[in-house]
């Protein structure tokens, strides 16, 4: 399903479409990676909040996907008023790499981008090459049945579905329904959604393990359907990309960002 080969071929198209990076991918600064309509004061703050150290080297990389979801959400988050995304709009709260504790000990997970309004909170996980590597779903023993049932009584079944079948698979579930938890966790009387954004070549269809992943999205989807205030839906960022483009005032910004991102392997 995956190998090195796959992913360095990957690796070689995205740096070959650089002028200004070294032999690795790496560019000098970190806004040598950023499209033109993105701004440091877009990010550079909710990023030195994360957990994932990606301002002092992994931001720089080409294939950085961190540095993928600035791109894309960036310019969204400084005009969140100006557009609708799950059925929502009139955002009043956006922030890249946001941290929604769980209920339980130890580090949250950080969401990629959140949005909030007075009726939903939205958490948006974000990918690029990483489910090109097969990982195997892992949940510490605090997330009891006890843990779980107080916020949602499916979520037992569905966490130990993973938890029992625990192969290599191409979606992270654990990280997913880790986000969910700790989406459900801050709601309040606000509904929560999940939304699941992936980068994909152009001709994906050549490529076997991007079907697979399709399959396990829908796999994931149906099992996480009856969870009561709470949605999960997936985009590939061609599909965001195809929503918004027709919209003036984020058109040049799209724009740049295919010329970065939206390419043929």
């Amino acid at each position: 399903m995956y190998s090195n080969q796959t992913l360095t071929k990957f690796h070689k198209r995205i740096i070959d479409q650089s002028t200004v990076s070294n032999y690795k991918g790496y560019v000098p600064t970190i806004c040598d990676n950023l499209v033109p309509t993105v701004s440091l004061d877009d990010f550079y703050c909710d990023l030195e909040r994360g957990n994932g150290n990606e301002l002092k080297s992994k931001f720089k990389a080409l294939y950085s996907s961190s540095a993928l979801g600035v791109n894309f959400f960036g310019f969204f988050k400084r005009n969140r008023d100006m557009f609708s995304l799950a059925g929502e709009s009139n955002f009043t709260g956006a922030q890249l790499e946001k941290k929604l504790p769980t209920g339980l000990k130890g580090t949250a997970p950080n969401l990629d981008f959140y949005l909030e309004n007075k009726n939903s909170i939205i958490g948006i996980e974000s990918k690029f090459l990483e489910l090109l590597k097969p990982k195997k779903p892992k949940f510490s023993a605090s997330y009891s049945t006890e843990f779980l049932t107080k916020l949602d009584k499916g979520l037992p079944k569905i966490v130990n579905h993973f938890r029992e079948n625990s192969i290599p698979a191409l979606l992270d579930t654990a990280q997913l329904l880790k986000h969910s938890i700790g989406l459900l966790n801050n709601k309040g009387k606000r509904s929560a959604k999940l939304i699941y954004v992936y980068w994909e070549p152009l001709n994906a269809d050549h490529f076997p393990i991007y079907t697979q992943h399709k399959v396990e999205l829908e796999d994931f989807s149906e099992r996480v359907k009856g969870i009561t205030g709470f949605s999960f839906s997936h985009f590939t960022y061609l599909d965001l990309y195809n929503k918004y483009i027709t919209d003036t005032l984020f058109k040049q910004h799209l724009d740049y960002f295919k010329d970065k991102y939206l390419l043929t392997i």
